[in-house]
């Protein structure tokens, strides 16, 4: 089995711009058009597993002229490549066998120079296909070794993308069940997966068709009880489940303003802005700009006496004494 037609292409495109001989393929812009029909393409996930050929792959790609992200470093390295015909490109250095936690990301595709000619071939191992059209995600891998917040961040992204059914008792109670129990257990974790985890919630909100049901389903399964208690908190208020403008808001922004404006207590809108502050640390090349937008507006929105105290008034008088000091 190969990519479609006109993944293949791009991706070909793509080699030989960048002197490549052999490179991968992952994600939704090989699944989703083997899966459904007219799917849309948003982007490309492409790797390589050699350091060295990465890198002079960035500069044959930098000499001609194309815009690249500074190299980022999470569980592997890669950078964000503004690419004039392809859109955006997530270039890395890893194996694709390591990439994805769940059945629905572990397929990939192998890009190989042969004969001065580039084929390709699809890798399916975990059923990625059959999964995806019956709508059901599992665990392809040990969830300790990737750790709670991936886990979470993943799955959001999934279900926010294909819509999967999050009600109780339905067909993906198990994965469910599985996340839950690895922020039970609490384990240590790389705080940026906890920023990048967040991150993907407002866009897996915006992305869902239905974002009502997306918010009550999460609401009763309590899926963020340990992850994000004020995110918690707030998808099991019927208002917030209710709202139309849940359903209306365009950007991301929109959805997390909406998310304060529903949080009516003083104290539980400290503790939600503090939670979403964390936004403010997300990789520059990968943060959505009405996201950064939303942030340094929230930095100045002091809410409650405790607020200030905490934030302008103690650090003032903190300084003060050390100066009579």
């Amino acid at each position: 089995m190969e990519c479609a037609e006109i993944v293949s292409r791009d991706i070909t495109s793509f080699m030989n711009e960048a002197g490549l001989n052999e490179a991968y393929l992952f994600g939704g812009s090989v699944l989703d058009p083997l899966a459904r029909e007219n799917a849309k393409i948003s982007d490309y996930d492409i790797c390589v597993k050699d350091k060295d050929v990465f890198y002079e792959t960035l500069k044959n790609l930098e000499d001609k002229n194309c815009q690249i992200s500074e190299v980022m470093r999470t569980h592997n390295i890669y950078v964000v490549i503004k690419h004039e015909e392809l859109g955006q490109i997530d270039f890395s250095c890893m194996d694709p066998e390591h990439n994805g936690i769940f059945n629905i990301e572990k397929i990939y595709a192998k890009f190989k120079r042969q004969d001065g000619q580039i084929s390709n071939t699809v890798i399916d191992k975990y059923g990625a296909i059959d999964g995806i059209q019956r709508g059901q995600i599992r665990l392809a891998c040990i969830p300790e070794e990737e750790g709670a917040y991936n886990l979470l961040r993943r799955f959001l992204a999934i279900v926010g993308k294909y819509g999967l059914d999050t009600s109780k008792d339905g067909i993906n109670q198990e994965v469910i069940n599985q996340i839950k129990d690895e922020f039970k257990v609490g384990r240590h974790y790389i705080p940026q997966d906890k920023v990048r985890c967040l991150s993907r919630l407002p866009a897996s909100l915006r992305r869902s068709k239905d974002r009502k049901t997306f918010v009550k389903n999460m609401g009763e399964q309590h899926i963020f009880e340990d992850a994000f208690p004020e995110i918690d908190r707030l998808f099991n208020d019927e208002n917030f489940q209710q709202s139309e403008k849940l359903q209306t808001s365009e950007t991301q922004k929109d959805l997390l303003w909406l998310m304060v404006a529903h949080t009516h207590k003083t104290e539980e809108k400290d503790a939600l802005i503090d939670c979403l502050r964390i936004l403010s640390r997300r990789e520059a090349a990968r943060q959505d700009k009405g996201v950064k937008s939303f942030v340094e507006e929230i930095e100045n929105n002091k809410t409650s006496v405790n607020r200030l105290n905490r934030e302008i008034l103690l650090p003032l008088l903190q300084f003060k004494q050390a100066k009579a000091i």
